[in-house]
């Protein structure tokens, strides 16, 4: 096929004689205006679309940082939390609680040295003069200051930075907590004021330090604002302030992107946001501290964010590529879109006969399609396909398509000019031969004029080897200048699905044989599948009747259970009736005359022995309930004990209806010990030999109708036997059935008739589940010329 690519214009013109000259202007045009709209339709969808990805990468990014900031901020809460807590304990202490220096001095110098996180305490007065474990009574007074002021209101506070007046000149953090006295109750602190304040020290260089923990990347500071937007903690010193050299505030700043921020920081928000800070592209993640009224923020370098972008980045420019590849690949193959259309043309039809050819599956139509398709296709004068003979070295023409106008014909055709076995070989050289039509396979060819001319240069003859060795000749005969490499290469295609074809051909009478052997493994398989079916019935009948027994047996036991009450009521009831009867024997003549119109003498007769009737019908119907019951249950994964002797009494009383009055129950049992086994299994295999017994013994009329059943315990080499032994006095089984019995399929009787088991499935039941044997007698010895014995051994484990 790809030597269509290679063809001549003006060869593919003349193979397509209505020609294809311009036809493919208005197409590529449609073509070409389809394409831009595609192109640009394509590039904004792709912008919008990088766009998009865009912001939720960012979007994303800007979470996670904001949350890493979010649990590093909690940090910084927990640690200002933890001083906090750790000054209400000391609050609540009894020494401090005494508000008595003396007392309280050494204990918060110890504590001071345990928790290392303080620079000092104090304890303050209610007038603000206080005691530190730093210089001891100090010569100045806070009650001025706002961290006393909220404490002596109740709360736990921590302070802006400011001087300390004990330590000068040093910037610290106070944080404040209320003492209250030993009898108030501390659930109820509002009931009275608290009786001092204890104060610990924290240096803002340790604030700073907690807060330089915080960082995302390289270049990333972070800074803290308090409630009016002063940076407490700021890694540019000169903007740091506190309440006693208060800073300007960066509300203030003249800076508008600081400005925004601070507002956001100060207004308690939380938010990450892209700005420009000093000249530099920054994003500002803050959040609000929960244990001081300020605000944390972290500055994080865009790149740093942004980072994970290039490989996205990367990905659209590789994108854009590629799809400027695709754009520049589909013009050139709009610009070859006339090149290659009349070839697409000449491809499609050949695909066309080749599909042909391979769908079908007759010879003839095979054939004849192919030399009709391929003369129309490369418009020939005739298109012959024949069989060669080697041994005679003839062609035997069998399908031909001839133009109109040119003679045909078919027939046994022969080369004199050329010795034996030489045809072949001038067919391959595409030398001028003459064929001369022959009489018969091993006839001579006459010498009358030619019946074919095969002219050089305007012939091909491609041969078809078939799976069989058998070799034909493909011919296309032009009255043009043919057989030139592409056309043959076309012929040659052909030829190649012709053989595939013919093969399928020969296989299909190969088919045929085997559908019918086919035709037999399914008339088994559907025999097979009766047999399932009817198994599936009867496990589906087998589950039933254990519901329904299950359903019934409740009921019965109730009724069974009130007649036994019932019978003695009644006996009560009529002791009172002829007590009263002896007590009164004159009666009044309204209840003489009930008595007389009911008949109580004979009520109190017959009523005892109906419900004596009605308890042993009632007892009937548990024994067989519990019987089919017992018959239907499932078996056990595993093995268990059974009795034999009352698995066949089960089955008798389930099979009651069908045991009439003529049919005799001849039952010799032993004492059997109890046998490990599958009781369900074993129920249904002497359910199956039994209705079988019963079947047997009905085909018979004019003589007494017997089935015996027998149990012992035999001694056989192996070990211990219990024989359970089933004959009947019926029909015996014929000699050609009895030897294969056993076998799957093989039916004494009708197959719609069998309700039980096949017996080649008890046979597996009794040898493979349990290890014993079953065999079968008929006729039975001790009878004349009848009955059948079947004899069940199971080992004694």
């Amino acid at each position: 096929m790809g030597s269509f690519a290679r063809v001549k214009w003006w060869k593919l013109t003349r193979l397509l004689p209505a020609g294809f000259k311009g036809e493919y202007y208005l197409p590529y045009k449609t073509a070409l205006l389809i394409l831009g709209v595609t192109i640009m339709a394509a590039s904004i969808t792709g912008c919008i679309s990088y766009q998009s990805v865009r912001r939720l990468i960012i979007n994303n990014l800007e979470r996670n940082a904001l949350l890493e900031v979010r649990e590093r901020a909690h940090k910084i809460d927990r640690w200002i939390g933890s001083r906090k807590a750790e000054l209400e304990i000391l609050a609540n202490s009894p020494p401090v609680r005494s508000m008595d220096w003396s007392v309280a001095e050494p204990y918060l110098k110890s504590e001071v040295n345990r928790l290392q996180e303080f620079q000092h305490l104090a304890l303050i007065a209610p007038d603000g003069s206080y005691f530190t474990t730093k210089v001891g009574r100090a010569l100045i007074n806070v009650s001025d200051r706002l961290h006393f002021k909220k404490a002596m209101a109740g709360e736990v506070y921590v302070s802006d930075p400011t001087i300390s007046r004990t330590l000068k000149k040093q910037s610290i953090v106070p944080i404040s907590a209320p003492v209250w006295s030993n009898s108030t109750n501390s659930l109820d602190k509002t009931a009275s004021k608290p009786i001092g304040v204890i104060n610990g020290v924290i240096s803002i260089d340790r604030i700073a330090e907690v807060v330089g923990k915080l960082e995302y990347g390289t270049g990333t500071y972070a800074f803290v604002l308090n409630s009016q937007g002063v940076p407490i903690v700021h890694p540019d010193p000169r903007l740091m302030g506190n309440i006693d050299n208060p800073a300007p505030s960066l509300l203030e700043s003249a800076d508008a992107n600081l400005t925004n921020v601070a507002r956001e920081m100060v207004y308690q928000k939380t938010g990450i946001l892209l700005t420009q800070i000093n000249d530099a592209r920054v994003y500002v993640a803050y959040l609000p501290l929960e244990q001081a009224e300020w605000s944390i923020a972290l500055v994080i370098p865009r790149d740093n964010l942004e980072k994970e972008l290039l490989p996205f980045n990367i990905l659209a420019v590789a994108a854009a590529v590629l799809a400027a590849s695709a754009i520049f690949s589909a013009i050139v193959a709009l610009k070859l879109f006339a090149i290659n259309c009349i070839r697409t043309r000449t491809e499609a039809l050949l695909h066309r006969l080749t599909g042909r050819i391979r769908a079908c599956l007759h010879l003839d139509l095979i054939m004849q399609t192919t030399v009709d398709e391929l003369g129309t296709l490369l418009e020939l004068d005739r298109a012959i396909f024949g069989w060669y003979d080697p041994r005679q070295d003839t062609l035997e023409f069998g399908w031909e398509y001839c133009r109109e106008g040119v003679p045909g014909g078919l027939g046994i055709f022969g080369s004199p000019g050329g010795p034996s076995g030489d045809l072949a070989a001038r067919l391959h050289r595409q030398e001028t031969i003459l064929l001369y039509k022959t009489t018969a396979p091993d006839a001579t060819a006459s010498q009358e004029r030619p019946h074919i001319e095969l002219t050089n240069s305007h012939y091909a003859a491609v041969p078809v080897l078939t799976q069989t060795n058998r070799l034909g000749y493909l011919f296309a005969f032009a009255n043009r200048r043919f057989a030139t490499p592409d056309e043959v290469e076309v012929l040659e295609a052909i030829a190649d699905s012709l053989a595939i074809a013919i093969f399928q051909s020969q296989l299909q009478g190969q088919i045929q044989e085997e559908l019918k052997l086919l035709e037999e493994v399914f008339a088994k398989l559907r025999r097979t599948e009766e047999h399932l079916v009817q198994s599936e019935k009867i496990t589906m009948v087998g589950q039933l009747a254990a519901e329904v027994t299950q359903e019934i047996n409740n009921p019965i036991n109730f009724i069974y259970g009130r007649l036994i009450h019932l019978n003695d009521y009644i006996k009560d009831l009529l002791n009172i009736i002829s007590l009263y009867r002896e007590q009164y024997p004159q009666l009044v003549p309204r209840i003489a005359k009930e008595i007389e119109t009911c008949d109580l003498d004979f009520i109190s007769q017959e009523l005892p022995q109906i419900l004596n009737l009605l308890k042993i019908g009632a007892d009937g119907i548990r024994q067989i309930v519990l019987a089919l019951r017992k018959f239907s249950l499932p078996d056990e994964p595993n093995k268990e004990h059974a009795n034999l002797n009352e698995s066949i009494e089960n089955i008798l009383l389930l099979l009651g209806s069908r045991l009439e009055q003529k049919i005799v129950v001849v039952k010799e049992y032993k004492n059997l010990p109890p046998i490990l086994c599958y009781p369900g299994q074993l129920s249904l295999v002497f359910a199956s030999l039994l209705s079988n017994a019963i079947d047997a013994v009905n085909s018979i009329e004019n003589s007494a109708q017997i089935i015996t059943i027998k149990t012992n315990i035999v001694e056989d080499s192996p070990g211990r036997f219990i024989a359970v032994s089933i004959a009947h006095n019926g029909s015996r089984i014929p000699p050609e059935t009895l030897d294969r019995i056993f076998e799957q399929f093989d039916h004494t009787k009708s197959f719609k008739k069998f309700t039980g088991l096949d017996l080649s499935v008890c046979y597996k039941i009794i040898v493979e589940l349990h290890g014993g044997s079953l065999t079968v007698e008929s006729p039975i010895k001790s009878q004349t010329g009848g009955g059948a014995e079947f004899m069940v051994k199971l080992p004694i484990v």
